[in-house]
């Protein structure tokens, strides 16, 4: 699955739950992003990672680091 970081910047959480197919009680928050990205098995791929805030990427990284299912990189 590839996002895109101009989105991401644009429509921020919205765009991650619909992208993800986050669950309605997403709670649209870094926490409720890593706790969604910690449950699910996916390969992500950030393009455009200069329009996304640094908390977001790091958020990324460390639930990849958590979740053995979840593979992120930055294109």
């Amino acid at each position: 699955m590839q996002l895109d970081g101009e989105l991401i910047s644009k429509q921020g959480h919205d765009y991650l739950m619909e992208a993800l197919d986050f669950p309605q009680y997403y709670g649209k928050n870094l926490d409720a992003l890593y706790d969604c990205l910690c449950e699910i098995e996916c390969e992500i791929e950030l393009i455009n990672s200069d329009a996304v805030d640094k908390d977001i990427i790091d958020t990324f990284k460390d639930a990849a680091d958590e979740n053995d299912y979840l593979k992120f990189k930055i294109i």
